[in-house]
């Protein structure tokens, strides 16, 4: 009886142990703020990256995509029900976090009978006084709240290196071209700091350059702004920009 506590904490250290293992190939989302507004983008094998979930609000995520794609239709349905409910100003990230979604993972997380989820979550929000919040959630529901940008990525390394750097650059001056430059060469830099057990990425055909994942993997990326041509906030990035950033990259 009094072994049950300590069975219960190495099943929840395994369950980490298993979660962190499964999430190390996921490529990097990173969300940085701009002059007129915020970018979230990233790029993959296949689309299912970035979503929008409301008005002023979008998804980027990294792990297994149908984990990925429940918990986004979760936030989904919370956002418009709770749009229905009260008033389209009362959908915020913070209380899809805060009394939606986190209670839910940390539930999950910690019913060791139940398979947890394979995921990282970015979310990102552009205030009705048009100020960006960036939000990143773990697996288990511990999130955080960052003021100048954020990323996430399969890897712990990876990520806590691409957050220092991005606290470095003064994003919130840049054009969508200047910022989406220096996202995009962070991105590639970030894929030079690795964990030490990386036999399984030698093993992979992964792009080795900036060019070469333009060339094999899909470019995910969208804006939130007030200061575009027609009513809505989010938009994906065109082809003419992503077309711009293809060639500043060489």
């Amino acid at each position: 009886m009094f072994e049950e506590p300590y069975r219960w904490m190495e099943a929840v250290s395994t369950r980490h142990n298993y979660v962190q293992e499964k999430l190390k190939m996921g490529q990097p989302v990173l969300a940085v703020p701009y002059n007129e507004g915020l970018l979230i983008f990233g790029f993959a094998p296949q689309p299912g990256k970035i979503y929008e979930i409301y008005d002023r609000i979008a998804l980027g995520g990294v792990g297994h995509p149908a984990d990925v794609e429940k918990l986004r239709m979760n936030l989904l349905d919370m956002a418009h029900l709770e749009g229905f409910n009260r008033s389209a100003q009362d959908v915020t990230s913070t209380r899809l976090l805060q009394f939606g979604i986190a209670p839910a993972l940390k539930q999950n997380f910690e019913e060791i009978q139940r398979a947890p989820y394979i995921i990282r979550l970015l979310l990102v929000e552009l205030t009705e006084q048009g100020k960006p919040n960036f939000f990143r959630m773990n697996y288990d529901g511990h999130w955080e709240t960052f003021k100048n940008g954020t990323a996430i990525a399969g890897d712990e390394k990876v990520m806590d290196w691409l957050q220092r750097e991005i606290q470095k650059q003064p994003f919130d001056s840049y054009s969508l071209d200047q910022a989406l430059q220096k996202a995009a060469k962070l991105w590639d830099e970030s894929r030079k700091i690795k964990s030490n057990d990386s036999e399984d990425e030698k093993n992979n055909e992964l792009p080795e350059t900036l060019k070469e994942a333009f060339d094999q993997w899909y470019l995910e990326g969208a804006v939130l702004t007030e200061k575009s041509m027609s009513k809505a906030i989010y938009r994906s990035l065109s082809e003419d920009e992503i077309n711009r950033l293809k060639s500043s990259t060489g």
